[in-house]
């Protein structure tokens, strides 16, 4: 949490919350964090698949990534365990090896996707988001489609779907709760709607398991 100013061998800038900080072996880097600032290091001999390619040093991880770590803290901070710890370790490559990292995002956008990812069962209108990130309407569609390549419906409906389908697969909650959770009252037009992106019902996967 908080802001970093950092300094590397291959760019310098700002890194705002939810943001990674890539820096290689032998690279020169310096960082300031800002005042109540809480930041991870991690010192790995090899990077994950997923980070080799990548061209800029920061990049953005998704929520889940951000929660484990704090999860991981947490539980850190309990005890001084080898194994705890070892285990932690396994589990953070491996979820950084199952990451999409993303381009920074204009801070801009970054508050809108933020108001939009924080309660899926709403649906903010234009001027609502516009008036988040300061923007007119229109430079909002048109920033908007620039830096995610879609518009903000077709983000929120991505949200929603995904996580429509984590919570069929990993939950046992109802098909009604979940779509009520994720702003749909009517069932069946949440089931039309998840099988027009997936190609398939939501009780498909329930069936599977």
């Amino acid at each position: 949490m908080g802001t970093v100013d950092i300094h590397t061998g291959r760019h310098a800038g700002r890194a705002a919350p939810g943001q990674c900080i890539i820096t290689l072996a032998g690279d020169e880097h310096r960082f300031a964090p800002g005042k109540g600032s809480c930041f991870l290091v991690a010192d790995l001999d090899e990077l994950p698949s997923s980070m080799q390619s990548l061209q800029d040093s920061f990049v953005r991880v998704s929520e889940s990534m951000q929660a484990f770590c704090f999860f991981a803290q947490k539980q850190l901070e309990q005890c001084v365990s080898p194994a705890l710890e070892q285990s932690m370790g396994e589990w953070f490559v491996q979820l950084m090896s199952e990451q999409t990292f993303l381009p920074t995002m204009d801070p801009r956008i970054a508050r809108v996707v933020e108001t939009l990812e924080k309660d899926l069962s709403v649906s903010p209108s234009l001027a609502e988001l516009a008036s988040v990130a300061f923007l007119s309407v229109s430079q909002l569609k048109a920033l908007f489609k620039k830096e995610t390549g879609k518009t903000t419906g077709e983000y929120l409906l991505t949200l929603r779907m995904n996580k429509a389908r984590a919570l069929l697969v990993h939950t046992d909650y109802p098909v009604s709760l979940i779509a009520s959770q994720l702003g749909y009252q009517d069932l069946s037009a949440f089931s039309r709607r998840f099988a027009s992106h997936f190609g398939y019902p939501p009780r498909k996967l329930r069936f599977k398991q």
